[in-house]
This record gives structure tokens, sequence and C-alpha cells, in this order.
């Protein structure tokens, strides 16, 4: 998220104000995903994390994920008043849910309105948009204490002037109109007459300053209360004096950017006032919280400071979530990047350890590592050892003593897993592969309860690079998700089971390929291994199933015909429904008619490919096709990511640039890549295809399979992932096959081609 986005959230979250900006979510289909490894928060229940079970720290993790353990790191806790906060905290923003309760208010006060009115007064929002250019995003107008006050004042008017008196008809008509303005127009109360009593007029007074508070017209509003607040007789004195600063904030946060700190500037002074006035007592909570958003909008540096010393202090923070929150906001306006690449953010103040630590912690580059080692010499604190073994590699010279510093770390503490991980990460790293293996298999067989599902995989992950044989490797190959999610907007939401289908649910708890075992065997095993990885009963059924697909497909479009015939018994019997076509393809000698017979076979089952899935993949049977297009394979699949698109993650999480597993040897390793980098030369799969059909439809036109084979073509250039030339070889086997096979009822099913 940018910082110009985040800005927005600091306005849409911490005021009195709060904007409640719609979120707009891409289109589906969505399709349920298999998450090993969290890196945008801990995993699920975080009540866990909340009550000190932080796992491996990752610095993708949200700030405030980190700011908790930061805490406990540091060996401050929180009391379970403080760690319901937490998860309240991150429950509202995970799920969007910034309610602010709108509708008790507004029935409570058309309750009370009903005893003395019957006419309807139509509906009240509490939230009003705000004007172009601006006008997608609302903010809350009328908050609860309006409704509230003006409850009161109804049934204190009922009791002095009779529920049917004239005084309170015209009173309940005028805050009619107040509250209309709640969601949008202007409509202001008229003054009354003279003939009415005092504090009739005084009430019409205050109903025409919030009228124009709630309308947007701030400079009449604050006008009309400083005129309250100078009327010794109004009882509406008190809270006028407080409004004064409420519509120079507003002022300044909806106003014109030019004069948002002038406005903001005459708020603090108001409310400054306010605190030092013991009169005024009744108002210092309001006000206080008042200052707070003030001064996060006028002096963002110093409150950052300030709110960083409260969340570390070691008494209770009954405040902890709108402290965190305003914390969070701050920080992401320092840290996060401007849509505007020529915009640099402002430098961040690191005088605060917290701060500091978020920061560096958070740091991708190169410089980082220094710092974070120079505050962990200068400390010997449990944080900045947890921040240097992060930033560093195992090539630095200092890997050695971090090594042995994280070794040291005692399985009680909140620091082991992230430093056990680290230890692990640098130890191979430093081509210490033997003292790695050793370290990481005392840690899952003595210490495995003190990682949760996420850090558990990240420590399998690696045991799988560190794998001495290939039934070593397979048995680390397939993970347990820590969660299933749609994650449709990259939140990692775990899925409730009432947003899983019955298909879904059958995958909860069953183990899948992580990406980095999918590159493995995608990229780097060659198919001798794969076969014998086949044949292995080490791996579960599913991925079994999937492994023997991928590898007899494999070793047909690479026309290594003897491992694709000594694999058809075993795929026949984990797909059955591939038998009699695998079992023709046995059968064929000639390679050119072998060669069609496994493009006949790939047409027909439209689900196989010759890559393993990554995750739960593909759940429509081998031999159907599925609805979101995932048939006949797409070439670039499983390509290695880019540097920049790995940048942020620290190689914590499976990456599809992972180095071989150890087992593999140089030759190999060279020997599957090759493979890869002929399997990826046939280049998209629909294109290949009914290039292969073409060819074999010139060059045998009798074979009967040809007008079927012809069909299916054209439908991998609809219903498979194309590319700019996949049109064109659709039309080809289109006019093909309405050239030659006018009255083949195979014809007539081909009524289109198709151009992407």
């Amino acid at each position: 998220m940018t910082r110009k986005c985040l800005r927005s959230l600091v306005v849409v979250l911490l005021a009195v104000l709060l904007l409640n900006a719609t979120s707009a979510l891409a289109c589906g289909p969505f399709l349920i995903e298999a998450v090993f490894v969290h890196t945008v928060h801990p995993t699920y229940p975080v009540e866990r994390f909340a009550g000190g079970r932080i796992g491996v720290l990752q610095p993708t993790y949200a700030r405030s994920y980190l700011y908790v353990g930061y805490r406990y790191l540091s060996g401050s806790g929180f009391t379970p008043a403080e760690q319901r906060a937490l998860t309240q905290f991150w429950d509202d923003r995970l799920n969007y849910r910034w309610s602010s309760g709108e509708e008790e208010w507004t029935k409570a006060w058309l309750d009370a309105r009903s005893k003395v009115a019957t006419q309807d007064p139509g509906s009240i929002s509490a939230y009003r948009s705000r004007e172009k250019p601006n006008e997608y995003e609302s903010y809350l107008n009328c908050q609860k204490d309006a409704f509230d006050a003006a409850i009161a004042t109804l049934n204190e008017r009922i009791a002095k002037y009779g529920p049917d008196s004239p005084a309170i008809k015209a009173w309940v008509a005028a805050q009619d109109q107040v509250f209309s303005n709640c969601a949008g127009g202007s409509v202001i109360p008229e003054q009354l007459s003279s003939d009415a009593d005092a504090l009739q007029r005084a009430d019409r007074s205050y109903q025409i300053a919030a009228a124009n508070f709630y309308a947007g017209n701030l400079d009449e509003a604050r006008k009309a209360f400083e005129a309250i607040a100078a009327d010794n007789n109004s009882p509406w004195q008190r809270n006028a004096v407080y409004l004064v600063a409420r519509a120079l904030v507003r002022k300044g946060s909806l106003g014109p950017e030019e004069q948002k700190k002038e406005s903001l500037s005459a708020a603090e002074a108001q409310l400054r006032m306010i605190l030092s006035d013991k009169r005024l007592s009744s108002l210092h909570a309001a006000s206080t919280r008042l200052l707070n958003l003030v001064s996060l909008r006028l002096h963002p540096a110093e409150r950052l400071n300030e709110l960083a010393r409260i969340l570390t202090a070691k008494t209770e923070n009954q405040n902890l979530k709108q402290d965190l929150w305003d914390y969070t906001a701050l920080l992401d306006g320092y840290l996060e990047e401007e849509d505007d690449a020529n915009t640099k953010p402002p430098e961040i103040p690191k005088t605060e350890d917290l701060t500091d630590w978020i920061a560096t912690f958070q740091d991708s580059s190169s410089a980082v590592k220094e710092h974070a080692l120079e505050r962990w010499q200068a400390t010997h604190a449990a944080t900045w050892l947890v921040a240097s073994l992060t930033a560093l590699d195992g090539k630095d010279p200092k890997a050695a003593e971090l090594i042995d510093e994280a070794r040291k770390v005692p399985s009680s503490s909140p620091a082991f897993p992230s430093a056990r991980f680290h230890a692990v990460r640098l130890l191979m790293e430093s081509d210490q592969n033997a003292a790695a293996r050793t370290l990481l298999d005392q840690t899952l067989k003595s210490e495995r309860a003190h990682f949760d599902e996420s850090s558990l995989n990240l420590l399998i992950g690696r045991r799988m690079l560190l794998a001495n044989s290939l039934a070593e490797f397979l048995t680390d190959a397939t993970r347990v998700p820590a969660a299933l999610s749609w994650n449709d907007d990259g939140r990692e939401i775990p899925s409730g089971d009432d947003e899983l289908s019955d298909e879904n649910k059958t995958q909860k708890g069953k183990p899948f390929f992580d990406v980095d075992a999918a590159h493995a065997l995608n990229q780097q095993i060659p198919l001798s291994l794969l076969k014998e990885a086949v044949g292995s009963d080490v791996l579960p059924s599913a991925p079994r199933r999937d492994l023997a697909q991928a590898t007899w497909l494999r070793a047909a479009l690479l026309s290594d015909t003897t491992t694709a015939d000594e694999l058809v018994p075993v795929l026949s019997k984990l797909v059955p429904e591939t038998s009699e076509l695998l079992n023709t393809y046995r059968s064929t000698t000639p390679p050119d008619e072998k060669k069609f017979a496994a493009i006949y076979a790939w047409l027909k089952t439209p689900g196989l490919e010759p890559v393993v899935d990554a995750g739960i993949g593909r759940t429509t049977p081998l031999h159907q096709q599925d609805s979101y297009r995932d048939n006949w394979w797409c070439s670039s699949y499983l390509q290695p990511a880019t540097d920049e698109e790995n940048r942020e993650v620290v190689e914590f999480t499976a990456t599809t640039n992972a180095a071989p597993p150890s087992f593999l040897t140089p030759a190999e390793v060279a020997h599957g890549a090759k493979e890869w980098s002929a399997l990826n030369a046939l280049g998209t799969a629909p294109n290949y295809i009914t290039r292969q059909v073409i060819q074999w439809a010139n060059s045998h036109p009798q074979d009967p399979r040809v007008p079927e084979a012809l069909h299916m073509a054209v439908k991998t250039t609809r219903f498979g992932c194309t590319d700019k030339d996949s049109s064109r070889w659709s039309k080809a086997a289109f006019d093909l096959l309405h050239r030659k096979y006018p009255t083949s009822p195979w014809t007539k099913k081909t009524p289109y081609w198709f151009k992407d």
C-alpha cells in the first residue's frame, strides 16, 4: 500500500471524523489457496500470537504484529484485557470492521422521539459523503454522543414543557432538521421569535450551530459555537467550548489543503485551553482524545515518539487498541512508498527503540544489517538479535558469531523459533549442511511444539532442501497448509467451514506440495528420479497421483518413451479413467504414431500437465474439462520468479528460485534443468497441441481419430491457457476440419474458432 493511500487511512480511522471508505475487491473467479507460510500475519487464531506464541517473525508481517513481537522479545507481555484488545484490533482490520454502531444510536433516538411525534422523519444515516473529488469516501458525521444528547435533552424538555406542548413539537421538528444533515444536504432551522422563552431560544441556537456543523458549514458552525460559549446563561455553554475545537478539527481534516495546518493549530490551542481549565474537567477526557488526533496530524514525529513510549510502558494500557491503531498508521506514513516515485517519504524518527526496531526489521536494503548489528552489540537484547539474524546472510563474517548466539537462546524464550530457524538458514548459506541438518533434526524431534503451523512449515522446507536421499526429500516435499484461504485480496485470512464447498472441506488437513517442492520436482529433478519417486510409497496418495501424471506426460512430450511406457501401469492404477488411452500409447510402436497417441490422450484428458501443482492445484478430475480454463497446462506456470517479485520475502517462505536439494548431484541438476528448458520450449500448450494435430492430420488424413482431434484442438484454444498466436492456430485447425471433414459429426460440433 502506498503512503498516499495510508494518509487517507489516517483520516479514515483515527479521527473523530472516521472516514469510512468502501473497499473495492477484484472480480473472480477465486480459487481456494493453500497457505503454507503466512506472510501478512501470524497463523490463526491470532489470540495465540497475542498470548505470546509468536513463532518465526517475518519482516512482511503487518506492523501491529511486529509491535507485539517486539514486546514479547523484550520480555514484556500483555494482560488478558490487552490481549483481547489486540485480537479485536486485528479482527477489525482484517475484516474491514470499522462499524460505529450507528443503527443502535439512530434507533434509540427514533424510539425516544416516537413518544412525542407520530410523523415519520425518514431513515437517518450517520455517514456523509465527502465533496468532489472525494465523493466516493464517507465519514462518520453524526456520532453517538449527538444522539445520546438529543435523547437526554428531549426527556428533560418533556419534563419541563409536557409531551404535547408546542415547545416540544418545535424542538423535535428542529432536531429532525439537524439530523437530516447527517447523510447530506444543508437544512438549517430558523431562529425562534422573541416570544419564546430563554431556554427554547438557547436550544434553538445550539440546534442551528449543530445543523451547520453536520451540513459542512464549518465556519458558520464555529462562529455559532463561539457565541454560545460566550453566553453564560446558555445551558450549552460548556459543550460549545469543546465544539469550537471540533469544528476546527473537522475543517482541518476535510477543508482545503492550504488551510489545514492553520485550522489544526487553532484547534490545538483551543483544546489546550480546555485542558488547562479545571472548571472544564468534564470535557477533559474527550478533549484529550481529540488533542491526540490533532497531534497526530500536526506533529506526526512527536506523536509517533509519544505513542512508542506509551506502547512500551510496563503499565496496563486501557487505550491500547486506539494507541496501536494511531501508531501503526503514523508508522505506515513514514515507511510506505509514495505513488509518485519522485517523492521520498519523510525520514522516520528512530529515537524510540520500538520504532527503530520495526523500521530496521522491515528494511531490505544492504546497509540495514550494520545498524542491526550495532544495536545488538550495544544492547544484547533479544529484539536486536532477531533483527540481526534476519538481516544477515550466511557469507557474512559475523554469521558464525550470530549462529552461536542463536543456538544459546533457550526454548522457553519467545525468540527461540526465530533464532533456531535463522541458525539453520545461516548454516545452510555458509555451506555447513551437515551441521544444519543435525540442528534441524534435533529441533524437529525435541522442540516441535514451540513452532506454530506456519513456522513449522518453514523448518520442514529447509529440511527438504537438506535431504540426503530422494526418500528424505519426498518425506518433506508435502506439507499440511497452515490455512486454506480464498485470499482474493492478499490478506491470507483462513476460510471458515461456512465459506468452503464440500469438496474444499475435504482438503483441510491434507498434505500438498509447497512451492519449493514443486519447483524442485518441475525444474531440477530429472525424469530418471521422478520415475523412481512415482514408484515410491513415501508420498501421500493425492500428491503421488499428481506426480505420476506429470512424469508420464513429461516423458511422453520429451520422447522418453521408455519411461513413459514404464509409468503406464502405475498411472492407470492411480487414475483408472486414463487406462485405455495409456494402454493404446504403450502398445503403439512407431515414433510418430506414439507421439500422436500421447497428444490424443492429452486432448482427451485435459487435466494432464507435465508439472506438479503447488498447493491444492486442480481439483477437477483429469478427464474432465475445468470450468476456469485450468486445462492442458500453461508453459509459464512455474517459471522462476524475478528477484523483484521475491525481494520482500527475504527467503522465509518457499520461493521459486531456491537452491536444489542437497541429495542431487550437479549432473542431475543440469539434466533436470535441461529437461525443463526443453519442456518450456514447446510453447503455449494449445498452440503446441494444435500444431501437432494439424501435422498428423495432414500426414494421416484417414486416421479416424483426426476429426475429433481437430475438434478438441480448437477447444484447447478456448478453454486452455492461450497467447497472441493461439487464434491463428485455432483458425487453422477449424479450417482444416471443415475443409476435409465436412460431414463429420465433430465438424458440426465445431461451429466456431476462437480469437482470444
